[in-house]
């Protein structure tokens, strides 16, 4: 039944419920080989017309927004096919619109915000947009995030490699996404990870390395239910800068010093 959605549609707004929605979208897109269509809808509250400075407010949010979305698709969409979309207007109107535009044959979204305007904004624009759809929508019911577990902030859906891939091959991967470290898979479950590190002490012999011979033979793994203080914990102690997470024995997702430092900065300037 999924293999027919191969153009998604997500609208998201940046907060969590929307970040849980747009995660649906990139697992359906990976199990279909299909593309994400990421759409944030600058809300115009205003009509620019004769009114330049809220025309500048406006480039600015679609400037930010822009920056956000690159971030996102960084850390949840890495080996996934997508485009990122940001549009002024309307919201539901915004929406119905790129729906027709991108020829999505899905749309995936939140069914409500957090409060105030973002509630308005993913509560009563879910509710005119399954409506007026003229494609499928899932609509997705989240849950409360744990903010103290590795799943919260991991890196979702990594791009990978195989152990006799070549470090030529993986290091291009980590050009292209400004990764520093890419996963080792077998048979779906990792079996070492490549970093940075590795690369450079290979240099000059990259066309002829395979994976399995570069990557540390002591691979250290985390769960999403493990504590992201157990994570910086381990980071430390082994002086290494990525933890592949593993779920039933496959791949998860991947925790990094930077996510690590996200989430301790979190913590910090949003104490329970």
């Amino acid at each position: 039944m999924t293999e027919q959605f191969r153009r998604i549609l997500c609208p998201v707004d940046f907060d969590d419920n929307s970040m849980q929605a747009l995660d649906t979208a990139a697992k359906l897109a990976r199990d279909t080989n299909g593309t994400v269509f990421v759409l944030h809808v600058v809300p115009m509250i205003v009509a620019p017309t004769g009114m330049p400075v809220y025309v500048d407010l406006y480039k600015g949010q679609e400037e930010a927004a822009q920056t956000r979305l690159l971030d996102i698709a960084h850390k949840r969409l890495a080996g996934i096919k997508y485009e990122l979309l940001i549009h002024t207007g309307e919201p539901a109107g915004t929406i119905l619109h790129a729906e027709k535009k991108t020829n999505a044959d899905l749309l995936v979204m939140a069914t409500h915000g957090r409060r105030g305007f973002k509630r308005f904004f993913l509560g009563s624009v879910a509710e005119q947009v399954l409506r007026e759809s003229i494609c499928p929508v899932l609509t997705v019911r989240c849950t409360p995030v744990q903010n103290d577990l590795v799943g919260t902030w991991m890196t979702k859906n990594p791009v990978t490699a195989t152990p006799h891939e070549k470090l030529a091959s993986i290091a291009a991967k980590m050009h292209a996404g400004a990764f520093r470290c890419v996963p080792v898979l077998g048979d779906g479950a990792p079996v070492g990870i490549v970093t940075d590190r590795d690369i450079r002490q290979h240099t000059g012999f990259l066309d002829q390395t395979e994976a399995f011979k570069a990557m540390s033979d002591a691979l250290i793994t985390v769960t999403p239910t493990t504590h992201i203080g157990e994570a910086a914990r381990l980071l430390r102690d082994r002086k290494i800068g990525a933890l592949p997470v593993v779920e039933d024995g496959k791949l998860a997702g991947v925790i990094t010093t930077a996510d690590v430092l996200e989430a301790l900065t979190h913590a910090t300037e949003h104490p329970e």
